[in-house]
C-alpha cells in the first residue's frame, strides 16, 4: 500500500468518524425523546380512561340512589317470589305490575341501563327486564344482596365484580 492510499483511508476514517458519531448521538435523543413521549401520551391515555371509568360508576351510583330513595321503589312489600321450583306458574302480584312500570318508565329515560334488580328480604324479586320464567332463584344468596345487606343503611355499595 502506497502513501496515497493510506493518506487516502486516513481522511476517509476522519471524515466519517465525526458523521458516525453524530449519528449514534442522534439516534440515541430520538429513542430517548420517543420513549419520553410514549409515556407521557401513554400517561394522559390512562387518565382519561381512568376518569371515564370514574364518570361511568358515578352515574351508575346516582341511578342506583335515586331508585333506592324513590317512594314507590322504598315502600315496596309483596313482591313476587321465585325461590320455589314452580314459580313461573305463581301469578304477578299488582305490586309487582306497578313497579315493572316503575323500572320501565326509567329504563325508557334512561337508554344505557342493562338490568335493574331488587331484592327482599322475605324472598320477593322483581328485576327489569323482566323475565317471568324464572324459577329458583333467591336474590338473598346473590353477591349483590349480601353486600347491600352488610353496607351501613343509605350507602350504596358495589360488588367485588365491578372493581
Amino acid at each position: 500500500m502506497n502513501i496515497k492510499q493510506k493518506l487516502t483511508w486516513v481522511f476517509a476514517a476522519v471524515a466519517c468518524l465525526p458523521v458516525i458519531l453524530v449519528a449514534v448521538l442522534v439516534v440515541l435523543n430520538l429513542r430517548s425523546a420517543a420513549q419520553a413521549n410514549f409515556l407521557d401520551s401513554s400517561g394522559r391515555e390512562i387518565r382519561q380512561i381512568d376518569n371515564g371509568m370514574k364518570q361511568f360508576f358515578e352515574s351508575i351510583r346516582q341511578n342506583v340512589e335515586y331508585l333506592a330513595k324513590d317512594p314507590r321503589i322504598a315502600t315496596v312489600k309483596g313482591l313476587k317470589n321465585y325461590t320455589a321450583a314452580n314459580a313461573e306458574q305463581t301469578p304477578v302480584t299488582e305490586v309487582d305490575q306497578r313497579l315493572q312500570a316503575v323500572f320501565d318508565q326509567f329504563a325508557e329515560t334512561h337508554p344505557t341501563t342493562a338490568s335493574i334488580s331488587l331484592g327482599l328480604n322475605d324472598g320477593g324479586f322483581a328485576g327489569w327486564p323482566d323475565d317471568q320464567k324464572m324459577a329458583s332463584y333467591d336474590p338473598r344468596v346473590r353477591p349483590w344482596y349480601k353486600t347491600a345487606m352488610a353496607a351501613a343503611p343509605g350507602s350504596t355499595v358495589r360488588t367485588g365484580a365491578y372493581y
